[in-house]
C-alpha cells in the first residue's frame, strides 16, 4: 500500500527489486540473485525472462549470469556501445555454433588488447580452461581476432597501437618478435585472406607456450560495422586435430556471414 492508500502491484515491486540487484551487483548468477533478493528462483527465472523479453537485462551464452541490458545500465565511456555489440551477437554466435559445431568468441577492442565479451564455447562441449572469462584479455600481435582486427580497423587506430607497443613492448617474447619484424607482412596476408590466423607458437596466454598453452587453433574474422571495426569473432577448435584447411574450406563463409550479420543487427540498434 502506497502513502495515498493505493494497492501497489506486488509482481512489479518484486520485477524493481531484481533490477536493482542487477545493478548493485553488475554480473549476477541465479544464486546470486536469490540471495540478495531473498525472492524463490522459480519466482527469479520467471522475473528475469521477462525483464529480458522486455529488453532489460539478458543472460549471457558463455558464463550463464544475468546482466543488466546495455541501455538500461548507465554507460561508462563506450560500455553501453560494446555491451548493445554483444547482446546482439549472441544469438548469432549460437546459430554459428550449430552450424559449424566448433564454438566461437566475439572479443571486442580495448586497451591495447582483445577482450572476451562473448563465446559459445559452453554449448560445444569443448573444455573450458578456468583461466578464460568475459574480461579476459587477449594479446594482439599472436591471437586470430587480434590480427583480425589490427589489419582492419583503421590507419590511425593501427598507427596508435604500433606507438604504445614501441613504448611498452609486449610482455610476450614472441609477441615481440612478431611486433618488431613480421606483423606488416601478418596483416597484409589477413587482408589478402580475408580472414586471420592464430599464431604457432601461441598458447593463449602472456606466457610462452612451455608455460601456458591451451592446445587450440583459431581463424577469424572483423565485424565491420558502420562506425568500424570494434570487435572480431574466430572459431577454434583442438590444435591436435589439424582442421584448420578444412576448418576454412567448410565454415570461412559461415563466420564472415555470421559477422556480417552481427553488424548488421549492431548498426540497427544504434540507428533506432
Amino acid at each position: 500500500m502506497t502513502t495515498d492508500g493505493t494497492q501497489s502491484i506486488r509482481a512489479l515491486e518484486r520485477g524493481i527489486k531484481v533490477l536493482r540487484a542487477l545493478g548493485a551487483l553488475k554480473v549476477a548468477s541465479l544464486r546470486a540473485l536469490h540471495s540478495a533478493t531473498g525472492l524463490p528462483k522459480p519466482t527469479l527465472l520467471r522475473i528475469l525472462h521477462t525483464l529480458e523479453q522486455g529488453g532489460l537485462a539478458w543472460r549471457s551464452i558463455y558464463d550463464g549470469h544475468w546482466r543488466h541490458t546495455a541501455d538500461w545500465a548507465p554507460p561508462t565511456g563506450n560500455s553501453t556501445a560494446y555491451g548493445r555489440l554483444v547482446e546482439v551477437a549472441a544469438p548469432h554466435l549460437v546459430a554459428l555454433q550449430r552450424s559449424a559445431l566448433w564454438p566461437s568468441d566475439l572479443l571486442v577492442h580495448r586497451d591495447h588488447a582483445m577482450e572476451l565479451a562473448e563465446s559459445s564455447r559452453r554449448l560445444s562441449g569443448l573444455a573450458l580452461n578456468p583461466r578464460y572469462h568475459v574480461g579476459y584479455r587477449v594479446d594482439l600481435f599472436l591471437s586470430a581476432p587480434g590480427r583480425a582486427w589490427l589489419a582492419f580497423c583503421t590507419q590511425a587506430e593501427r598507427e596508435a597501437e604500433f606507438a604504445h607497443f614501441e613504448a611498452a613492448p609486449p610482455v610476450n617474447a614472441r609477441s615481440a618478435a612478431v611486433f618488431r619484424n613480421e606483423i606488416d607482412d601478418i596483416l597484409h596476408q589477413t587482408r589478402e585472406r580475408g580472414y586471420a590466423v592464430r599464431d604457432s607458437a601461441f598458447g593463449g596466454s602472456e606466457l610462452p607456450m612451455e608455460g601456458f598453452d591451451d592446445g587450440l587453433d583459431a581463424i577469424a574474422v572483423p565485424v565491420a560495422c558502420s562506425a568500424g571495426v570494434h570487435a572480431a569473432i574466430n572459431l577454434v577448435w583442438p590444435r591436435r586435430y589439424d582442421l584448420r584447411a578444412k576448418i576454412v574450406e567448410a565454415h570461412l563463409h559461415d563466420l564472415q556471414a555470421t559477422a556480417a550479420r552481427i553488424a548488421q543487427a549492431f548498426d540497427a540498434t544504434r540507428s533506432s
